[in-house]
């Protein structure tokens, strides 16, 4: 299957180093190719320079953000999330329609330096904005509660987590379930429409808040039914 990630970042390369193994065609969009092949210092975040990972990659392409998303028949958003609405403009709402798109981001503002701030409130979660956004392609908030290793790794030593994903669409939430299983998650928890994106958007922050308050970024979340 051809995939398209927009956003070059760990979460971004994570998903598309899994997904190449996994044997899909996968392409990269940035905002602008050139000066993303220009950078040769690490990003705040530490990361090595995308070229890097390129290198180790070749079968992957890097290409705009429109050409990604033309290309993917998935499309994954993997872009900071206030910056994942002008990412969807420059692609072209156009290229969204009738597409599943795995919502990986998260409303966080950094501008005050770390940690970051949840930057959205109930009913306008960016899960929702994004779906209005883009109101022809089915939209699955997933992965974004967790840390971008986690995602497609997820076997802590205590067990396995599961899951937590929403969206309108039951065949977009059918195969985002099956990759996550396929991937070793236990379950994925169904929360419902895409109006529960908000759930899911501030429980990453607890993921986040006990990750700065304990130096530690290996903790995932299991789910207990009885």
């Amino acid at each position: 299957m051809k995939i398209g990630i927009l956003g070059t970042g760990a979460v971004g390369r994570t998903l598309a180093t899994k997904l190449i193994e996994d044997g899909h065609e996968v392409m990269i969009g940035t905002r602008d190719v050139v000066n993303t092949l220009a950078r040769n210092k690490a990003d705040g975040y530490g990361n090595p320079p995308f070229t890097e990972w390129l290198s180790a990659h070749p079968s992957a392409k890097l290409e705009s953000f429109s050409d990604t998303a033309a290309f993917g028949e998935v499309l994954f958003i993997t872009t900071a999330g206030l910056a994942a609405l002008n990412a969807i403009d420059l692609a072209g709402k156009e290229n969204f329609s009738g597409k599943i798109v795995v919502d990986v981001t998260n409303p966080l503002d950094a501008s005050a330096g770390m940690p970051p701030k949840f930057a959205v409130t109930l009913g306008n979660s960016l899960g929702e904005q994004i779906q209005r956004h883009i109101p022809e392609a089915k939209v699955v908030k997933a992965f974004n509660t967790i840390g971008a290793h986690i995602m497609v790794s997820p076997q802590r030593e205590e067990g396995v987590p599961d899951l937590l994903i929403a969206g309108n669409d039951a065949d977009a939430k059918k195969w985002v379930n099956d990759l996550a299983l396929s991937w070793g998650w236990n379950s994925t928890v169904d929360l419902g429409g895409i109006e529960n994106a908000y759930w899911l958007e501030t429980f990453a922050m607890t993921w986040i808040v006990y990750a700065f308050n304990n130096n530690s970024w290996n903790h995932a979340f299991k789910f207990l039914r009885k």
